[in-house]
């Protein structure tokens, strides 16, 4: 079997997903994990699959363009890897980040530099703004991040909250089962 990372992007609009997976499975392919949003009207998604047969990655975005132009216009790009390459061996667990204040820029910025400074990898980040009761814009963070286990929880969480502090943002950093259980969701 051989595995590529696909990241699919268009105008949104219905069978998108449908196309895509379309194409997929008349190579024989196996869809071995996938993530979709939409923001701002733009479609994207990124999908791992393995597929029996050997094909380069300019040959693969090729067939799934051409398998997909009659039902949408899209863009692909295709990256071969191994199965090896995407399981993740280090020491790490499951972070939930929440920050949410008034709307100024920089504010992923600076959380990210900080994530990336020890050594914090983000597995997935949604933000957003949206305008509360007095007319001010709010922006609001959610990170899933993977944090070493090397890190003393209890300094990285002040270290948050004093970043949070600067830009007059909350902050919260939980773990991912306590997030899970109190919120009663399950972070993707």
């Amino acid at each position: 079997m051989f595995t590529y990372v696909l990241n699919i992007m268009s105008d949104d609009h219905p069978g998108i997903i449908a196309a895509v997976t379309s194409a997929a499975e008349a190579l024989g392919a196996n869809i071995e994990s996938c993530s979709q949003t939409v923001l701002g009207g733009f479609f994207t998604q990124i999908m791992i699959l393995t597929i029996p047969e050997d094909i380069s990655p300019e040959n693969l975005q090729k067939y799934i363009l051409e398998h997909t132009a009659e039902s949408c216009q899209i863009d692909v790009s295709v990256r071969r890897t191994t199965a090896d390459s995407l399981s993740s061996e280090n020491k790490a667990e499951r972070f939930v980040l929440t920050a949410f204040g008034k709307d100024q820029p920089g504010v992923v910025c600076r959380f990210s530099e900080y994530l990336a400074d020890h050594e914090m990898n983000i597995l997935d980040m949604y933000g957003y703004r949206q305008k509360n009761t007095d007319g001010d814009v709010q922006f609001f963070l959610t990170a899933q991040v993977e944090i070493p286990t090397k890190w003393n929880l209890t300094l990285l969480q002040c270290d948050l909250q004093n970043l949070g502090t600067d830009i007059n943002f909350t902050v919260v950093l939980q773990h991912e089962n306590i997030f899970t259980a109190t919120n009663r969701v399950r972070y993707r």
